[in-house]
């Protein structure tokens, strides 16, 4: 992100259309050569910021208007309780769910998880179970990682309980499984910073641990030197958040933010070229 004021356009660019840029928040207009333009400063949102103030003034609305949001999560309350799926399905009896039910009450956990540790049901059988619950498919993740070229922060992926499974390009459709419920903020958000279609299913626990050491292991191998997942947990205030952003657009050099909500983070994402930097802000 660099000020326009201090970019000229090279000679040899001179055959490339000329356009003219708007700036959203001073409203100045400038006149650049298509490819100067590239790197003149910032994009968010459909519109275009000329400088570093102009963008953080803009950047700190979104943040104060996502700070004050609150996507609600589809409520549980409405859903068929797991327990009676899994009786309605011949795969426990009463007297077992009592038992776990009062195992919940004790210690706390998730009913499911309570229930395969007793040995009452089978991983599988919780899983179908939760498919039944939600209206989503189960899927079958293979043994081996398939990497999607989809890219979601791993502190998602970890607060969530949630994988990337499967891509298709042709569609932009992304496979995104769960493990105990969707998280719909999660999936919003990685259609708004990625525009591609995210679709939930389910997928067994150990199939979801088994992924998610595979992709830790793989990040371990790679050793970026210049990550592309920040999580900043001291920046509270919109004010904040805006000026750390705008330090790290000016430093890599980004053309385009992006920037959203889930759950208890607000995730923004700048585009560096053909680079995508993510910064997780939290927020609970």
């Amino acid at each position: 992100m660099s000020l326009i004021q201090s970019i000229t356009a090279p000679a040899w660019a001179a055959g490339f259309k000329v356009v003219t840029s708007r700036c959203e928040t001073c409203h100045r207009s400038f006149t650049l050569r298509h490819l100067s333009a590239q790197k003149a400063g910032i994009r968010m949102n459909d519109s275009w910021y000329c400088s570093s103030p102009c963008f953080t003034s803009a950047a700190m609305e979104v943040f104060s208007l996502l700070l004050t949001s609150r996507l609600e999560q589809s409520s549980h309350l409405s859903r068929m309780p797991l327990g009676l799926i899994l009786i309605s399905r011949g795969w426990l009896t009463s007297v077992q769910l009592r038992k776990a039910l009062e195992e919940l009450r004790k210690s706390g956990g998730d009913i499911g998880e309570v229930l395969v540790r007793n040995g009452s049901v089978s991983e599988k059988q919780v899983t179908a179970a939760r498919a039944v619950q939600w209206g989503c498919p189960v899927y079958a993740a293979p043994q081996h990682l398939v990497p999607t070229k989809i890219q979601i922060p791993f502190t998602l992926v970890e607060a969530n309980s949630a994988v990337p499974l499967h891509y298709v390009p042709a569609k932009k459709l992304l496979l995104v499984g769960f493990v105990r419920g969707i998280e719909y903020g999660l999936l919003y958000a990685i259609e708004r910073m990625t525009g591609c279609k995210a679709q939930p299913c389910f997928v067994t626990a150990s199939d979801f641990q088994c992924q998610r050491h595979q992709r830790e292991h793989l990040k371990e191998q790679c050793g970026d030197a210049s990550p592309n997942e920040l999580k900043l947990e001291g920046v509270k205030t919109a004010e904040e958040m805006a000026r750390v952003l705008c330090s790290y657009g000016v430093e890599l050099e980004a053309n385009e933010a992006i920037i959203g909500r889930c759950k208890d983070y607000i995730w923004a994402r700048l585009k560096c070229g053909p680079k995508d930097v993510d910064i997780l802000f939290k927020t609970g």
